[in-house]
């Protein structure tokens, strides 16, 4: 950890650099309010970089410190006794974001009884990562292919199956996604889903409604494989993807509200992981083309977002 010190005498930074560093230290997280109930518990996730301000009451002592990938932070103080102001740097948090806990995103501690002072930040915003889902797809269209029920993007494309079942990256390799491109005659099998992230939609409500959680997007990716329909030869056994599903509404789309509240899909598979958009092979995207993800409405079919197992393990 990278300790960054102003304000200090030049005599004590002489001081330190001969004793090796601050025996003292505060220490804590930052996390993103993953459920949005105020309060840290397990479907909280840790905010990577952001700047824990530390400044004594006196004002002659600050110093700052980045939280790691966890959120965790580790920030050294003066082996003396003192009282200190802890907080966040907005400048190092989403420009949304608001401090709930500690009440007014300031805490004051001391360490006269040479403690360890403890101080855990709880932050909401849209665009930081906000904690654990899963998904489940399909159900509206039985496709002969896969002889399963699958949703629908238009004729072309029918899909479905799940990801992170019961919030869990290792049950069934983290998922089974499958996708039909009719239009190239391909059958895509997402087989491995080690990674997700979940959040909210800017612009439309935050959550989804069935079952009620506090995410409305879901974007997964990983490995799987492709091989052709309808007499198409292709067989590749191994290929990459990234999707994104937003379950904006219940039912998904078939009687849902026109426009924004229509559940959306993006998917892009492709061979090349140093060069995605030129080793493309299916692609699901409202633009159809460039780097940005741009889910595009379905046709048939729901989109449902889960969070239950999602507390597991607890938060630490």
């Amino acid at each position: 950890m990278r300790f960054l010190r102003s304000c200090i005498p030049l005599a004590f930074v002489a001081l330190l650099a001969t004793s090796g560093a601050f025996a003292w230290h505060a220490e804590g997280y930052v996390r993103c309010d993953g459920n949005r109930n105020g309060q840290l518990d397990g479907q909280d996730i840790g905010i990577a970089g952001a700047k824990v301000l530390v400044r004594n009451l006196a004002g002659n002592f600050e110093t700052n410190a980045l939280t790691d990938a966890g959120g965790r932070y580790e920030v050294g103080l003066p082996d003396y006794g003192d009282t200190y102001r802890i907080s966040l740097d907005p400048a190092s948090l989403p420009a949304d974001a608001v401090v709930v806990i500690p009440a007014g995103g300031v805490a004051e501690v001391s360490n006269f009884d040479q403690s360890v002072p403890r101080v855990d930040f709880l932050v909401q915003s849209d665009t930081c990562q906000p904690g654990q889902c899963w998904l489940t797809g399909g159900g509206t269209k039985w496709d002969n292919i896969l002889n399963a029920f699958t949703a629908e993007k238009g004729t072309k494309h029918n899909f479905g199956g799940n990801v992170h079942p019961g919030c869990s990256a290792t049950a069934g390799a983290g998922g089974s996604w499958n996708h039909i491109d009719r239009s190239t005659k391909l059958h895509f099998h997402g087989t491995t889903i080690p990674n997700v992230v979940c959040g909210n939609v800017p612009g439309i409500p935050a959550g989804s409604t069935s079952p009620r959680t506090p995410f409305n997007y879901i974007e997964f990716w990983g490995t799987g494989w492709v091989k052709g329909v309808q007499g198409n030869k292709t067989d590749l056994p191994i290929v990459y993807f990234y999707a994104r599903a937003e379950d904006r509404n219940e039912p998904g789309s078939r009687g849902a509200s026109a426009g924004s509240l229509i559940d959306r899909y993006f998917l892009r598979v492709y061979t090349d992981q140093a060069n995605p958009i030129a080793s493309t092979l299916i692609l699901v995207d409202t633009n159809a083309g460039g780097s940005e993800i741009d889910a595009t409405p379905i046709t048939t079919g729901n989109m449902q977002i889960h969070v239950s197992s999602c507390d597991d393990p607890p938060l630490q």
